[in-house]
């Protein structure tokens, strides 16, 4: 969306999606979720039409910690020679008011990679948690810690070049997850124009922390991200 060049950051996001088990096309006795609609309200985000037989965001829920260079160095290593150019990137889920450590898979072709993906992790030394005696499925909070590759068409403004209809702008302050919860609701409740979904996280910008929130829009525009930005900045506080 713009021709300004990219700028690389190093972040984290924090949303909430409804996460179910994944029962079937994966490696026997693993733990692995999947967000069925991660952008509630909106059902092409990988294509102009419907699609029900890719998987959209996949959380492979691991045995243990590890860190993000164990995480970033195996999977540039799958990355390497797997047929599919995914994108995967560490994470927590809360769900239950518990607590996993996860990887969260994007951009597979279809639901019979998942299992080359796991054995392709397990192969570079990385475990998954064994599937719970019940399906779990309600609301989760999410947190990934991700790189991001923007573009900055006007200041505080950025559009995502890998993760189409992405916008982020930056805000004065952080907010609990509950303050941005209410003052999203507030500002959807006073929008009259197409919907949208919105997280919120922070860059690592120079030995610090800029926050900001991060909007998906199907049809994104500047205009259109500057007015969601002017409704929030008028509610913070």
């Amino acid at each position: 969306m713009s021709e300004t060049q990219h700028i690389e950051r190093y972040g984290n996001l924090l949303k909430q999606e409804n996460l179910r088990t994944l029962e079937d096309k994966i490696w026997p006795n693993t733990f692995v979720l999947e967000a069925p609609e991660p952008f509630p309200g909106f059902f092409n985000y990988y294509s102009d039409h419907p699609v029900d037989s890719k998987p959209l965001y996949i959380y492979l829920v691991l045995k243990r910690l590890y860190t993000l260079e164990e995480i970033t160095r195996a999977t540039q290593n799958i990355q390497k020679y797997f047929d599919t150019d995914f994108n995967a990137t560490p994470g927590v889920v809360n769900i239950y008011n518990k607590q996993f450590d996860v990887i969260r898979v994007r951009h597979l072709d279809n639901f019979s990679q998942i299992t080359d993906l796991q054995a392709s992790y397990m192969d570079q030394g990385i475990e998954f948690k064994s599937k719970p005696n019940r399906k779990v499925e309600g609301p989760a909070v999410i947190r990934i810690k991700k790189f991001f590759i923007l573009d900055e068409p006007e200041q505080g403004l950025f559009f995502d070049t890998i993760e189409k209809d992405h916008g982020y702008f930056l805000i004065p302050s952080q907010l609990t997850w509950k303050h941005f919860e209410d003052i999203t609701r507030r500002v959807k409740f006073n929008w009259e124009k197409p919907f949208f979904d919105a997280a919120i996280g922070h860059f690592h910008v120079k030995f610090g922390l800029q926050d900001m929130i991060r909007i998906y829009y199907p049809e994104m525009s500047l205009g259109y991200l500057r007015e969601v930005r002017k409704k929030f900045l008028e509610r913070i506080k």
